[in-house]
């Protein structure tokens, strides 16, 4: 059985940043729309097995192109797949 994970990840923040006027598009993570692409923080929903732990969750986001970037929160839901299944 498959459980969802929400994984947040910190960015650095880009250059042209403003909280007060926030630019929406596709994320930089992952490209699902995003409400502020120039932001820090940025979630991501994963499906993994129910087993997985959050050790094993965090290395699956590939964080190497962005110097300092690091999961700062692996939380998991009490929604689940059984179709996901193998």
């Amino acid at each position: 059985m498959f459980c969802l994970f929400l994984v947040t990840v910190w960015l650095p923040a880009r250059p042209d940043r403003n909280p007060h006027n926030k630019i929406t598009g596709p994320c930089p993570l992952n490209g699902e729309p995003c409400t502020d692409i120039t932001g820090e923080h940025h979630t991501l929903a994963l499906w993994a097995p129910v087993e997985t732990d959050a050790e094993e969750i965090r290395d699956t986001i590939p964080l190497s192109q962005w110097p300092g970037a690091r999961v700062t929160r692996v939380e998991t839901t009490r929604v689940y797949r059984p179709d996901l299944e193998d």
